[in-house]
């Protein structure tokens, strides 16, 4: 089975997401198929609904519902609904809840919190994957299912009461031995997640269709089949999303004038840059910036 080496962050563009799926069968992250697959970012998987094979490392093993797995990074592995989800006029569906957790979380501030070094040593502990059963399964499932109802930091908050008990659970199993997350073949590299980081490094430059089908090997109408097929969205969608978000940020965190924002996004015409960026947040750029400023000042009391 050919193995992909991927990333997940470029696609959600956090370092922490959590979702609720539903799908007549189980697919891979960002593909309509399964996909034997690798990423550096952690995976935490509870499975609501459905039953197939699921492949970690080198185990190969029967999933049903309530099976829940925490994956560490770069382990391979993909999950494989039964033939009977693939019938035609299946009534059949599978749930699921997955997270993902990008490493760099857990290193840096972490080192240097003595209360989530528990969490730092889980992620290390599952290296090479491991499944969580018992009663400690049926409080986490209960989490996920709350934390995917909430937002922002509240959500982040119980994704860390989530990995506190794991810390300290002993309903688990090593899914794999040490040497299980090596792959037994050299991983194919992923040409969209080429793509997608040519975009954020290039931002400034002319990103023309026929540029990126080449680099990507493909011709012009496959690439953008093979685009929307990834990531639900056109390429042209993806890259104005991709330049409005980088404008914005460059508004916010800077005292750039328009116009050089305008142009470190690819813009040579700062009128066009003003009306996309408007179009996608109901206001100007600079209005955008005005009102950033405005939440963020203090009321002043007077002695």
């Amino acid at each position: 089975m050919k193995l992909l080496s991927t990333e997940i962050t470029p696609f959600i563009r956090s370092a922490f997401f959590i979702e609720y799926r539903e799908r007549d069968f189980f697919s891979s992250p960002f593909h309509i198929q399964p996909s034997y697959h690798s990423h550096p970012e952690l995976e935490l998987v509870y499975i609501i609904e459905g039953y197939g094979k699921r492949i970690i490392g080198n185990e190969v093993e029967s999933f049903t519902s309530g099976d829940m797995v925490f994956i560490g990074s770069n382990v391979p592995h993909i999950w494989l609904s039964d033939q009977t989800f693939y019938k035609e006029n299946s009534i059949l569906h599978s749930r699921s809840i997955v997270a993902y957790l990008s490493p760099d979380i857990f290193s840096g501030s972490f080192d240097n919190i003595i209360e989530l070094s528990d969490i730092k040593a889980l992620v290390e502990k599952t290296s090479c994957g491991i499944q969580i059963i018992g009663k400690t399964r049926d409080l986490i499932g209960k989490k996920l299912l709350s934390c995917v109802q909430k937002s922002g930091f509240y959500r982040f908050e119980e994704m860390l009461q989530i990995l506190h008990i794991l810390s300290s659970a002993e309903d688990v199993i090593r899914i794999t031995d040490e040497t299980a997350g090596a792959a037994t073949q050299p991983p194919s590299g992923d040409r969209l997640i080429e793509v997608i980081n040519y975009i954020k490094n290039n931002f400034s430059e002319q990103i023309t269709l026929k540029k990126i089908a080449r680099m990507a090997c493909m011709t012009e109408q496959s690439f953008c089949r093979y685009f929307r097929s990834r990531t639900q969205k056109s390429f042209s969608a993806f890259l104005l999303e991709q330049r409005m978000s980088h404008g914005a940020s460059l508004l916010l965190e800077t005292d750039k004038p328009v116009t050089e924002i305008a142009f470190l996004c690819g813009y040579s015409s700062v009128s066009r840059f003003c009306q996309v960026f408007k179009k996608q947040y109901g206001v100007s750029p600079l209005q955008k910036r005005a009102a950033f400023r405005e939440n963020l000042s203090l009321p002043v009391y007077n002695n």
